[in-house]
Parts: C-alpha cells; structure tokens; sequence
C-alpha cells in the first residue's frame, strides 16, 4: 500500500475561474462583485484542501468478492483520493444557493487534478514494470450537491453497481483507507469529496522484429 497525505494540488485556478464563470449565469447572484472577488473565493476554498491518496496494486485480482472477484485475472491498481474533511465545514456554511454550486464545481475541478496526480504515479509505475494502464474503472465517486461532475468522472466506466456495493468495503479494507481518514458510514464515504476507482494494467506487446 502506498500512501501520500497532504499532497500538493496544483489549483489550476485560472481554469477553474474559467469554468465557474461560465456556470454562474450571474455572479452578483453568487455574491461576487466581479471576477477578482470569485478568485479570492476559490483560493480560499483551496486553503482547506487536506488531500490524501492510498493506492495498491494487485496482481491476478483474485480479491474476493462472494463468488466472485473485481477482475479476473487483470491486473490492476485500486486507489482512494480525498479532498480530506477541512474543506466540508467551509461548504456547508454557504447560504448562497448559486455560490455553494460553485464552491462544489470548484471541489470536483480540485478532484479531477489530483485523479490525474495519482493516475500519473501509477503509470509511472506500470512503466517500471513493462507495462500500460487503461482507462479508470469508477467504484465511487461523491454526489456534491447539483454541480455538474467534470468530464473525467462523468466519462469514465463505472462498475456495476451491486459488484461496486459489493467491493467498495473490501477495497477500503485493502487499501488501510482509514491512513488517510477515509470510512464507509450508511453506505457513504467520508470525507465526502472521496472518490474510489480501478485503474487496470496491461502488458505491453513486444514490437516484432523488422
């Protein structure tokens, strides 16, 4: 298992303040005044970022699941990320219904980078091995209010949703999610920006000779 807390996330702050601008129809119904006001806000927001990751890779999965097993015979590297809990008590507090949308959509922006902190880290280390990954399969990924999920979520390949039932308990288990206080409450993650996925290996194929 191999664990990184209080990873640095790149903000991308630009990009965000990009994104949000075209999803408040109107800031001052958010309660900005202008572009500058809503950039202080989102670095505020990333102020009380506490990210954590655990990812472990499992070779010729044969982690039990009943009957069953998550992918047979495939290799594949499980992985828990989280935002951690300082950033939640700072949401809730919003009272602005159009603001608190853009604290979410700003959360799943901050998700999405460090998704792909993680996933370059795995490949990294599939490399090492010979080898490739392929595209995340999600197991859990967090309703954050009505905002929109980024595309790298909404996209991605989701497990059936009884095998991910099923695995979520047992890839936490797996993963000693608790290192990075991440636990499973009434079928919920905590903290709540969490997110859980498979990342499968290949082998890569050897070029033929010319």
């Amino acid at each position: 298992m191999r664990k990184i807390k209080r990873f640095k996330i790149a903000t991308r702050q630009k990009e965000i303040l990009r994104k949000l601008l075209r999803t408040a129809e109107n800031l001052r119904q958010a309660g900005f005044e202008d572009e500058t006001a809503l950039a202080r806000f989102i670095a505020a927001l990333a102020k009380e970022l506490d990210p954590g990751t655990v990812y472990e890779f499992n070779q010729d999965a044969h982690w039990e699941l009943g009957a069953a097993t998550l992918i047979p015979k495939e290799m594949f590297s499980a992985c828990a990320v989280t935002l951690g809990s300082k950033v939640e008590p700072f949401v809730q507090q919003i009272t602005n219904p159009q603001q608190q949308i853009l604290a979410n959509t700003a959360l799943y922006e901050f998700l999405r980078t460090a998704i792909l902190f993680v996933t370059e880290l795995i490949r990294e280390q599939a490399e090492k091995e010979e080898c490739e990954i392929l595209d995340m399969q999600l197991v859990y990924t967090p309703l954050l209010g009505v905002a929109a999920e980024p595309k790298i979520l909404r996209e991605a390949v989701r497990l059936d949703k009884s095998l991910a039932d099923s695995a979520l308990p047992l890839l936490l288990e797996k993963l000693n999610a608790s290192k990075i206080d991440v636990a499973l409450q009434n079928g919920q993650l905590t903290p709540k920006a969490t997110v859980v996925f498979l990342i499968p290996w290949q082998r890569k194929k050897k070029k033929g000779k010319k």
